[in-house]
């Protein structure tokens, strides 16, 4: 039997009114993660690359996507649903630096029969990028659309300060 690997531990903001005040964050945001902007992460004008924030909304998604029930997403394999993302919308607002911490959040902004849509933002002191992503899930090895588990739209649900009708992302 393999081992899991670990995942990075997630911020509950609803516990941390000190993590909320440290980067800015707005109303609205509960599931956090922090990064730290590395070198090899910045572009020729020595700030973070704007891939690098991609990355970092990746790595929250799977966070949260395994927090709320998806814990198939670690193990992979033919029969796990997949987040299949239709497309991605990025805003830059101001730019992070070699060695600055990075708070990376998610939440939900809507949920389908099959598909969901998240909305990101990277935080330093306030808000430094938003990003919307829409996705399907899917079976990985029949390319058929997966309804959305009654008990992950729950979790959701009673996760999110918002519900399910959240603001929109910061910006």
């Amino acid at each position: 039997m393999s081992t899991l690997p670990e995942l990075a531990p997630f911020i509950d903001l609803a516990t941390r009114p000190d993590v909320v005040e440290q980067f800015g964050v707005e109303p609205g945001w509960r599931f956090a993660m922090v990064r730290h902007a590395r070198f090899a992460d910045l572009d020729a004008l020595a700030h973070l690359n704007h891939t690098t924030y991609l990355r970092y909304f990746e790595d929250a998604r799977l966070q949260y996507l395994v927090h709320h029930g998806l814990e198939g997403l670690m193990r992979g394999g033919k029969d796990t649903p997949s987040p299949v993302l239709l497309g991605l919308e990025i805003r830059y607002l101001k730019p992070v630096f070699h060695g600055d911490a990075v708070l990376a959040t998610v939440r939900t902004a809507k949920i389908g029969n099959t598909s969901m849509s998240l909305d990101y933002a990277a935080w330093t002191t306030g808000c430094a990028a938003t990003c919307s992503s829409p996705f399907v899930l899917m079976n990985a090895s029949t390319g058929e659309k997966i309804t959305v588990p009654d008990d992950m739209r729950k979790s959701i649900s009673d996760f999110e300060p918002d519900g399910l009708n959240g603001s929109p992302a910061a910006g």
